[in-house]
């Protein structure tokens, strides 16, 4: 990242693409503006092809690219042309994000645009999630895919109902005195 973007207050930002392009918009935006960091956000997934299980990123919010830049910054112009639908912005035309949008954009900034696995704890159809980008939220297992071992669950987050994936390898059932203990703290 380039170091002058470090010492200057910072802004967030939510393009519109040609899905399928956003990995290529999110490094297109960074080579052709150096004081413009942008992310597709991506989640490792487990995938099983011939036998063979190896873990890929995924971009889950397909159509959309997060950028960073300063918060004086004016995008027009500042970004390629190519694959790029528009600059999305509020009503009042103003392209910053804010809310909890500004908190969804900073969260994917924070793991690099890519979201690892997670751990959690099954409860019944509940999850607990205890490690990774997704710590402590909570949600319920919607699907089972036992081949590459692995459960979607809905969670809640930013006020928006999102569907995850969960490595079942890392979920763990909570037994009646995980519960009780869990209480106690």
């Amino acid at each position: 990242m380039n170091a002058d973007l470090n010492e200057i207050k910072k802004s967030y930002g939510c393009l519109f693409c040609i899905t399928g392009k956003e990995n290529v918009v999110a490094n297109s935006v960074s080579i052709y503006n150096k004081n413009i960091r942008a992310k597709a956000a991506c989640q490792t997934m487990r995938r099983t092809d011939q036998g063979v299980t190896r873990l890929q990123n995924e971009v889950i919010l397909k159509g959309y690219v997060f950028f960073e830049t300063s918060a004086d910054a004016n995008v027009d112009g500042l970004l390629p042309a190519y694959d790029i639908l528009s600059v999305l912005s509020y009503s009042d035309g103003d392209w910053r994000l804010c809310g909890e949008d500004l908190e969804y954009a900073k969260w994917i900034f924070k793991y690099d645009g890519v979201l690892p696995l997670s751990k959690a704890y099954k409860v019944g159809d509940r999850i607990y999630i205890i490690e990774g980008p997704l710590k402590d939220l909570e949600g319920s297992i919607t699907r089972i895919d036992k081949r590459n071992r692995s459960g979607q669950v809905t969670i809640n987050f930013a006020g928006r109902e999102q569907k995850i994936w969960l490595g079942f390898d890392i979920v763990k059932e909570f037994s009646s005195s995980d519960e009780v203990q869990a209480a106690s703290i």
